[in-house]
């Protein structure tokens, strides 16, 4: 049977080079940024028997000089022995651990890392000798198990409240060395010895779209009322009062994304509406300004819950209070000395931020944080004015990185 040759292949021109940047007649759609993850940086601790040195990031963070690493990051480092003769083991373990405390209820202990590592090991035939310097990774791992849950590590973190009863709370993850020794004459050489450099773990997110500016807020509302969160609410009178005292209508606004930043300045605005009578009951024109100021009030806070053993414990610190300022009347609003049951409003704006905040909010079964923006109104006279205190609080999350919307490629050029 003759044999059939096979058809004649033609040569491809070869596939075009790869690159990130557009060519002619070319755009970029779309850009993800990218953290530069070159370690370029390094943070060197010693004690007597060993140096450590631990490389991070030029563009991580630093919390009292103490290195930081985010979620699933690998800690890359470097061991160095000051005396490497009778060594027989070098190993690295990472340890997190939460310590939980309410004064009358005692304490718990949780494990929520433990990874080891065998850095370096004797081979008892060669009975080689340790080296001097010795490189080590080891990872964080994402999730824990408490009884049948998976949950995210929390980060690192540290409160203490002093009321009765007294509750801590301490979260923190130590990278911890340990070298064994073989047998020596030497008595002060001991088996093994430890060295334990503490981590700060900070897990990254940030909101999933940007939120929106005052200057904006009178054009977004109303065409793009979606972007802007509507709160209502309203102050009660109370049951004493007269009768031509009504309930004030409370508005306010802040940005509907639910999800801020912890530099982030809040924006929010706030709008009282009710009959003149009172609205000058709530915001006298004679009232001085020292006290004024402390009439409206915005501010984040963060409530905590602590369970240990049976017993939970709530409490709540304020992490920022908001700026606020009161806007002119719009041109169309009738004087104030028009007739006392027409209704009327009063507007505010102002931003709020957090102050010195170091991680947003988390739920790991046994520790739970989470974050208000809380919206307060206190009439002058809080004992004597027929309208009653009011506070309303809106749950937000916390994330520790702000959204930027003008971050451009990498290799642009202006």
């Amino acid at each position: 049977m003759p044999l059939i040759s096979p058809p004649s292949c033609t040569r491809l021109a070869p596939a075009p080079n790869y690159s990130s940047l557009p060519s002619a007649g070319e755009e970029t759609i779309e850009f993800t940024p990218r953290g530069n993850s070159s370690l370029n940086n390094s943070i060197t601790r010693s004690c007597s028997f060993m140096n450590v040195i631990l490389k991070i990031n030029a563009f991580s963070p630093s919390y009292e000089d103490i290195p930081t690493y985010g979620r699933g990051s690998t800690v890359h480092g470097e061991i160095g022995l000051k005396s490497s003769s009778l060594v027989l083991s070098v190993s690295v373990k990472l340890k997190g651990r939460l310590h939980l405390s309410i004064s009358d209820s005692g304490s718990t202990t949780a494990t929520v890392v433990s990874e080891s590592l065998q850095v370096w090991s004797q081979n008892p035939i060669r009975c080689d000798l340790c080296p001097g310097v010795l490189p080590f990774a080891v990872t964080f791992p994402q999730t824990f198990t408490t009884g049948e849950r998976v949950l995210p590590i929390p980060p690192s973190f540290y409160e203490t409240f002093y009321q009765h009863p007294a509750v801590t709370l301490d979260c923190r993850y130590m990278l911890k060395f340990t070298i064994h020794y073989g047998g020596s004459k030497m008595t002060f050489l001991k088996p093994s010895r430890s060295y334990s450099v503490q981590l700060n773990y900070r897990p990254r997110t940030r909101p999933q779209r940007p939120i929106y500016h005052l200057e904006r807020f009178l054009l977004t509302v109303k065409q793009a009322p979606g972007d802007w969160l509507q709160i209502e609410s309203s102050i009660r009178v109370r049951p004493t009062a007269s009768a031509d005292v009504r309930a004030v209508s409370c508005r306010f606004f802040i940005p509907s994304v639910g999800a801020f930043g912890l530099s982030d300045a809040i924006p929010f605005h706030i709008q009282l509406s009710s009959n003149l009578t009172s609205l000058r009951l709530m915001i006298p024109e004679d009232l001085p300004d020292k006290k004024r100021s402390r009439q409206v009030r915005v501010l984040i806070t963060r409530q905590i819950m602590v369970q240990v053993n049976t017993r939970k414990c709530w409490r709540t610190r304020i992490l920022g209070e908001g700026i606020v300022r009161a806007l002119p009347p719009p041109f169309a609003l009738r004087p104030w000395n028009s007739g006392e049951d027409e209704e009327e409003c009063i507007d505010w704006e102002g931003e709020v931020r957090c102050d010195h905040v170091e991680h947003g909010g988390f739920n790991v079964g046994s520790v739970i944080f989470k974050d208000y923006i809380v919206f307060v109104l206190t009439p002058p006279n809080a004992r004597t004015c027929p309208l009653l205190m009011h506070q309303y609080s809106q749950p937000i999350k916390l994330v520790t990185d702000a959204w930027h919307d003008d971050l451009s490629h990498p290799a642009d050029t202006v």
